[in-house]
């Protein structure tokens, strides 16, 4: 099944780039994107759209006969939507999802946002090769079982799996750490995900179990169905859906770790489509943000980390590989800083 097909009618030159631009990081293709001038040279019959999208300034009555057609046909048409904000607004990443939720209700072919299983299937290659050293401040101890001080959010969509496959295998085992795995997947292929990422990595995937801590060496894989937060440091199943159109929310993720971890949490956001994540990075307070994401030319889909580098709320960005690097070397720095605090 091909992507949804949409076309954008607006009299403002700026809508018309928003609009295009949203819409495509959701995943519908943009088959008209003009002015209301032009709707004399479109041929109808020949677009075979799944929506319309109707934006206009100047409601002038020149409008109204290509709009009557447009009303009486079988194609559904969304008109007076928010305008939307500009791309630096901490309003925009809202605005974005709540028109692809909208679209999503319209349009009879859903776009995919979501990661086959059948591409868990083609990543059995382990990475051994570019294995990062363990920092010599680490060789001599031993984290393994202990409630992790530090959490690290791994927010991914379509093309996420080899990239974060890609991430952990690079990581050296014995850092004190642990991770969230945050993957917008079908619920059914859960485990299959947990195994899979997991099959070369020095740390251990685990499946969500109420009452449990985060401890070093670890994966949690985020349950898809139902949200989770943590209560006095615990995991916490709120036994309902996750908010938003898919799960895990990578957004509600991020404020329910960030609602525990403080500044002992740090974020990156891989490869995806659509803009989640975006959204509640631009809520977070900015002192000591560790916010990362992948480069976009090195995903699948650059979406979703494009969308959280537009928010300016990134500090760093890279490959799976550089990721994996700056995560060692920042762990090995908090660690040193930490420890000479105490010490002096």
């Amino acid at each position: 099944m091909g992507l949804p097909r949409v076309g954008i009618l607006a009299d403002d030159r700026l809508q018309q780039h928003l609009l295009k631009s949203a819409l495509v990081h959701f995943g519908f293709d943009v088959v008209v994107n003009a002015d209301p001038q032009r709707m004399d040279l479109l041929n109808f019959d020949q677009l075979e759209l799944d929506a319309w999208l109707i934006d206009l300034q100047d409601e002038d009555e020149e409008h109204f006969h290509w709009l009557d057609r447009l009303l009486d046909s079988d194609t559904p048409v969304l008109m007076g939507f928010a305008r939307a904000p500009h791309k630096n607004c901490p309003t925009f990443p809202k605005w974005e999802k709540r028109l692809y939720s909208k679209l999503r209700e319209m349009v009879h072919a859903t776009p995919v946002v979501a990661e086959d299983v059948a591409v868990l299937d083609k990543l059995t290659t382990s990475f051994d090769a570019g294995k990062l050293s363990l920092p010599a401040i680490f060789q001599d101890k031993n984290f393994s079982g202990q409630v992790a001080a530090q959490v690290w959010v791994l927010g991914a969509s379509l093309g996420g799996p080899g990239a974060v496959k890609s991430f952990l295998d690079a990581l050296p085992g014995g850092l004190p750490v642990a991770f969230i795995y945050a993957q917008h997947i079908d619920p059914r292929f859960e485990q299959t995900l947990a195994t899979t990422i997991g099959r070369h990595a020095d740390y251990e995937m685990r499946r969500f179990s109420e009452g449990d801590a985060l401890r070093c060496g670890e994966i949690l894989v985020a349950p898809i169905e139902n949200e989770f937060s943590f209560v006095e440091g615990r995991l916490h199943d709120h036994h309902t859906g996750w908010p938003g159109p898919y799960g895990p929310s990578i957004d509600q993720v991020i404020l329910n770790v960030h609602s525990c971890y403080g500044e002992r949490a740090g974020y990156i956001l891989f490869s995806g489509m659509g803009n989640d994540g975006a959204e509640a990075i631009v809520g977070l307070p900015d002192e000591q943000l560790k916010i990362w994401a992948q480069l976009p030319q090195s995903c699948a889909n650059s979406s979703m980390p494009e969308s959280a580098i537009e928010t300016g709320r990134v500090r760093y960005s890279g490959d799976p590989q550089q990721l994996a690097l700056q995560l060692v070397n920042h762990i090995k720095n908090t660690w040193v800083d930490n420890n000479e605090s105490i010490s002096d």
